[in-house]
């Protein structure tokens, strides 16, 4: 293999390949802390409701405001789950984690770079390898078509 060929798959790995794992794996993790925390907050919202509707039951302290809380937090609960579902918090990260996994699988070492591989030049090779991540990343792109079409259709059948 040339020293310019070998120089130009060191970048390549280093600034498409790397770069963009670090950015899907960054997503993916973002979104998962968003699906937690989300589900967290509103577990607990339910909780606080449970505990205001006991105490509104009891009547210590100040029923009507004990009643109040433990009607609204409910809706406040729901409406942060109808958020994360309407944003897909879920579905983005595993699109993201589908997208780490095609691109880590494709972007395998080239074995043997300085032989030819099944009486291919190694340059020939490199291409190959490019094609196939390229390809990953493509997949990857229309993926979110997918997803656009799926909460559309989701929508219309709301409305």
């Amino acid at each position: 293999m040339s020293e310019h060929s070998s120089q130009l798959l060191g970048y390549y790995r280093k600034y498409r390949v790397d770069d963009q794992l670090r950015f899907y794996a960054g997503r993916r993790d973002l979104f998962d802390r968003a699906t937690s925390q989300g589900l967290a907050v509103s577990a607990m919202l339910l909780g606080l409701a449970s505990a205001a509707g006991a105490l509104a039951g009891t009547h210590v302290g100040w029923t009507e405001v004990w009643s109040s809380v433990s009607a609204i937090l409910p809706a406040v609960s729901t409406a942060l789950a109808a958020y994360l579902a309407l944003y897909a918090f879920d579905q983005q990260s595993k699109l993201y984690g589908d997208a780490v996994r095609a691109v880590q699988a494709a972007a395998r070492p080239v074995h043997n770079p300085t032989f030819g591989q099944g009486g291919r030049l190694p340059d020939e090779n490199i291409a190959d390898f490019v094609e196939k991540v390229e390809g990953a990343f493509r997949k990857e792109s229309a993926q979110w078509g997918q997803l656009t079409s799926q909460i559309q259709i989701a929508d219309k059948a709301k409305g």
